[in-house]
């Protein structure tokens, strides 16, 4: 199994990125900085748990698993 690389770094490190903006858009809308419904509160929840087992599955891999970065 292997790692994609997009614009010169491995996915795992854009999706970590995706994540910091996900965590951040879920405080401001839970602290009602920016008012939304709460249904896209919580669907941008599950999309944060889908981003995170995929971050962290490409991450043990990489470390754990001998996953290649790249093809």
């Amino acid at each position: 199994m292997f790692v994609p690389i997009v614009a010169g770094r491995p996915l795992n490190v854009w999706l970590g990125f995706v994540l910091l903006f996900l965590l951040i858009f879920q405080i401001i809308t839970c602290k009602r900085w920016l008012k939304v419904p709460f249904v896209y509160h919580r669907r941008k929840g599950w999309l944060m748990a889908i981003v995170a087992f995929i971050h962290a599955f490409w991450w043990i891999g990489i470390w754990f698993l001998g996953f290649r970065i790249g093809y």
